[in-house]
């Protein structure tokens, strides 16, 4: 291009005037008059480019212009754009840095509005392509913490994530970090985008799955700055989906990133997961990698939240228990007054439960019903008397196992307990159940009264500094809880144990 830059001062005022009208008509005289000028090398004095620029993007934004007008407004842009780049303008450094910066400011809004028309295809772009769009919206999502709202950013960024190549994956990955402390919810949304795309879009490819395991670690770095999002608790679920996703190395990445995400709101729902998952792979023949996979994560949620085991062992895999601790749970509740002749009377008819299922309920009970420092305090102590030789049994057994390096099974196999009577048996004959309602309404003497209310006789009744020296003389290792014990119930064990801390927090909370 010819470089003159000294036109007639005239032409490029009457330009001005005509882009600056709101007549369609002038606006598109004026963009033909400066299209022929700046081609023919003549350029507008520098006091008139940042206003020439103005006028070029207010008619961009224009929404009666069609399409191919507005193509020949950004051909003058990018024309003056080039000029300045090329030093063709006799501007001063402040006055080029802005005329520059109104450019790209506009230039990277329409790159925006790109990326949000064409979010789950930004991976397809060309590398250098996908790189710049990594850049516009870590600017946007600096500038415009808002966005994180939107979607159509969201899938973007997240579809950036899964990019093939390996340094559109490390571009996003060093970006997530300062991301996620300058905007709120960003790595929350993120990790959530991200999985949900991870199921839809498996990686293929050593490369791709590579890039995988290096966004799955880098969000388990950036999950402390999640907790404060209100839908936290929810995360781990969410990304526990991507187990879908039948990588091994993937799915290991998946769960130690979910069991990094546990919370007391949540590790209930994630031991729920795990468990029917475990479930699915024992019966659907998938391979034993991924069983143990999903044992060791079922380990680490215990060894996080213990008191979460009670919990846990409301599963499908264990409806006698489920029926139990129901049961016992739903009269508790609608008898909140026998609270204290029922801790009593749970303490006095251990040794005549014949099962682990019941057995666990009634201690679980007695937790609850310990609201006292002195009855928590007794509760443990009377607890340690029947169970401690289970618990030291148990936890031997753990050490033989690990010595030899042998897996440790903590579950018994579902027909030790009886499960496939339940099918075949109508609810009011299910043992479990009638040994419950044994122990509750034979040994501790519960009874129902013509109002519907229940009680229970006095003779269970005694005060609280009665408590501790009263019971514990009466409970022994004899009859049915005594030949229970000596089955080792690993699963009973751990109840039990799980019980007794929450019994010895319970103690430690009323000093």
């Amino acid at each position: 291009m010819a470089t003159e830059n000294n036109p007639s001062c005239g032409d490029f005022w009457m330009i001005m005037a005509d882009l600056e009208s709101e007549n369609p008509v002038a606006n598109i005289a004026a963009m033909n008059h400066a299209s022929v000028l700046i081609g023919g090398g003549k350029l507008p004095e520098p006091l008139l480019v940042r206003r020439l620029i103005a006028g070029l993007l207010s008619n961009l934004a224009k929404p009666h212009h069609e399409i191919a007008v507005k193509r020949g407004f950004f051909s003058i842009l990018k024309a003056i754009w080039t000029a300045i780049i090329s030093n063709n303008m006799n501007m001063d450094s402040s006055a080029r840095s802005e005329a520059l910066h109104a450019i790209l400011c506009y230039l990277m809004e329409r790159a925006f509005l790109r990326i949000q028309r064409h979010g789950s295809m930004v991976r397809m772009f060309t590398v250098p392509n996908q790189l710049t769009v990594v850049k516009i919206m870590c600017i946007f999502f600096h500038s415009s913490p808002g966005i994180i709202n939107d979607a159509r950013c969201v899938r973007a960024f997240a579809s950036l994530m899964l990019s093939p190549h390996a340094a559109v994956v490390c571009a996003c990955a060093g970006a997530l970090p300062s991301l996620s402390l300058a905007v709120p919810g960003f790595g929350f949304t993120m990790a959530r985008a991200y999985c949900h795309i991870l199921i839809v879009v498996p990686p293929q490819s050593s490369l791709q799955i590579s890039s995988v395991i290096l966004m799955l670690e880098r969000l388990k770095q950036i999950s402390t700055a999640m907790v404060d999002h209100p839908g936290f608790n929810d995360l781990a679920m969410h990304v526990l989906g991507a187990l879908a996703n039948h990588n091994f190395a993937v799915q290991k990445k998946v769960l130690n990133l979910a069991v990094s995400l546990l919370t007391p709101g949540n590790v209930r729902d994630v031991l729920w997961f795990l468990k029917n998952e475990l479930d699915l792979a024992a019966t659907a023949n998938i391979p034993i990698e991924y069983q143990q996979m999903l044992e060791e994560a079922i380990r680490e949620c215990h060894s996080a939240y213990p008191e979460s085991i009670i919990r846990f062992i409301q599963d499908p895999m264990y409806p006698v228990f489920v029926d139990c601790f129901r049961y016992i749970k739903d009269f508790m509740d609608r008898n909140p007054m026998l609270r204290a002749q029922l801790l009593r009377g749970l303490l006095r008819a251990l040794r005549h439960v014949k099962s682990s299922p019941v057995c666990a309920a009634a201690v679980w009970a007695i937790s609850v019903c310990s609201e006292s420092q002195l009855e928590a305090i007794g509760s443990m102590d009377a607890i340690w008397c029947l169970f401690g030789g289970l618990l030291d049994r148990r936890d031997k057994e753990k050490q033989i196992l690990e010595a030899g390096e042998v897996e440790h099974e903590y579950m018994l196999p579902r027909d030790y307990y009886g499960v496939k009577d339940r099918d075949a048996q109508g609810d009011h004959l299910k043992p479990w159940l009638m040994e419950m309602e044994e122990l509750l309404f034979v040994h501790i003497g519960l009874t129902q009264q013509a109002d519907g209310s229940y009680s229970i006789a006095s003779s269970s009744k005694c005060s609280g500094s009665e408590y501790v020296s009263f019971f514990i003389p009466l409970l022994d290792h004899t009859d049915n809880l005594e030949f229970l014990l000596q089955s080792g119930d690993v699963l009973l064990a751990d109840v039990v144990e799980s019980i007794l801390s929450m019994l010895e927090e319970k103690a430690n909370e009323l000093q």
